[in-house]
């Protein structure tokens, strides 16, 4: 298996910096000529990238959403984000957004995985667990904007102790974001056809890379096909086979513009039959060939 690259800070920086404007009036500067990206960095999303591309990071980012709508891809999943709300990346997924709002605005925090310390890998990894996002409501979203203003006011006047300070507040956010997740899980009690879908496209992270039918994951699940995919079907408006082939979709872009792995590699990767097959796949979703997409996307 091919170790797949991942996206420092500083690299994803250079490639997107249209998501920031100069002179933010909140968080750092990316364009100061003394900016230098490190293990930590507080921003505003105030520029005009209105989407990105699937990419993954190697690194934490905590979003806090302000104004506006978007939709945000997580491996298979798909968040529509409210304003007011509270969402954690995780290293190594698969993400991607789309603004579904002409105004927009956000508050992100990114953090490298070494920049908290190793006893709270447990809380981290909760929430590599549980990708959701949560709606703050009243005091509660101004209590958690009123933490991302006081991080920024340490890192503008960087009195003594403000990193040590930082971590701390940064830690009491993620605390808040898991108190806040635990409680919707406890309000939300999952139906059987509810259980399904949350096994199926957990199954799907797991095994896309070599199980392609609603057959194989089915067997998983000791399901009939035309039970799970009428589940599916009932309860999203989509197929099964829609979420296999997205994930899919996802990791083969990916590949195709992150990494200089040859069509012939990547086919083996995703155990596809040859690679006219794979060129088959790709071109039913984007409509171009994957060697065109690669020359059109190509960030390596």
């Amino acid at each position: 298996m091919h170790q797949l690259p991942l996206l420092s800070i500083k690299k994803s920086l250079e490639l997107y910096q249209n998501m920031y404007a100069k002179n933010p009036s909140f968080g750092m500067d990316i364009f100061d000529e003394n900016f230098q990206a490190e293990d930590f960095l507080i921003l505003e999303n105030n520029g005009e990238g209105s989407s990105s591309p699937n990419y993954r990071c190697d690194y934490y980012i905590l979003i806090l959403s302000l104004i506006g709508q978007s939709i945000r891809h997580i491996n298979q999943h798909d968040y529509n984000i409210q304003a007011q709300s509270l969402q954690l990346l995780v290293p190594v997924v698969i993400h991607s957004f789309e603004d579904i709002s002409d105004v927009q605005n956000s508050y992100i925090i990114l953090f490298d995985k070494s920049y908290l310390s190793s006893e709270l890998n447990a809380l981290l990894e909760f929430h590599k667990l549980h990708p959701n996002y949560i709606d703050l409501v009243g005091c509660g979203f101004a209590g958690v904007q009123y933490i991302f203003e006081q991080i920024n006011r340490e890192y503008q006047e960087k009195k003594d102790g403000y990193k040590e300070i930082t971590k701390t507040l940064v830690t009491q956010l993620l605390l808040l974001l898991k108190r806040e997740k635990l409680d919707s899980l406890e309000i939300k009690t999952e139906n059987r056809s509810e259980q399904i879908i949350s096994q199926f496209q957990s199954l799907i992270e797991e095994h896309y890379q070599t199980k392609k039918t609603v057959q194989e994951y089915a067997d998983i699940l000791e399901l009939t096909p035309k039970h799970l995919s009428e589940t599916i079907k009932e309860l999203t408006n989509k197929t099964a086979l829609h979420y296999i082939h997205i994930r899919i979709l996802k990791e083969l872009q990916y590949l195709l513009v992150y990494t200089k792995l040859s069509i012939k590699q990547i086919t083996t990767m995703l155990n596809f039959e040859n690679s006219s097959d794979l060129g088959r796949f790709f071109k039913r979703f984007e409509g171009i060939s994957s060697s065109k997409y690669r020359l059109t996307y190509q960030k390596t």
